[in-house]
């Protein structure tokens, strides 16, 4: 508003002067990109131990119905999202008509379950199955043949 553009801070810390004379704080944003990843575009550098490629992201999580690029990314790579109903936003995209692969897209009410799931993930766990009810297990009668070039081990 006026007012506050109008408003008269007085004497400041000098450590935060730059951020007493701008409106849209802008030295806090460069102050906090300074401390930003560093993109690297010499391929010589992809293996090296410190940088962080999306190789090294398990999974992202997200304001449920949030479309973005990184959303798209993660889609596209097969990297898990997990969106969180709890986190009220405008965007109002339908996450579950995108194609995700079976397994990669799950949708929590609050970060507490998403903390559950991401945690699954890394275990190796199908947070299905920690899920109740338990879905039925399907049981096949086929017969599996045996080549003779087939090793049985006996017990």
């Amino acid at each position: 508003t006026l007012e506050i553009v109008n408003m008269h801070v007085g004497v400041v810390d000098p450590r935060m002067s730059a951020e007493a004379i701008s409106m849209c704080f802008l030295h806090c944003v460069l102050k906090g990109l300074h401390r930003s990843p560093k993109i690297i575009t010499d391929r010589m550098l992809f293996s090296h131990p410190e940088v962080f490629t999306a190789a090294d992201i398990s999974c992202l999580v997200i304001p449920d119905g949030c479309v973005g690029l990184p959303t798209l990314a993660a889609l596209e790579q097969g990297i898990a999202v997990i969106a969180v109903r709890e986190n009220r936003n405008r965007m109002k995209n339908e996450l579950n008509k995108l194609p995700f692969a079976p397994g990669k897209l799950f949708i929590v009410e609050n970060y507490l379950e998403a903390v559950g799931i991401m945690t699954a993930l890394k275990a190796g766990v199908t947070p299905s199955s920690v899920r109740r009810p338990l879905e039925e297990t399907k049981v096949s009668q086929e017969r599996i043949k045996l080549s003779s070039a087939t090793p049985i081990e006996k017990v």
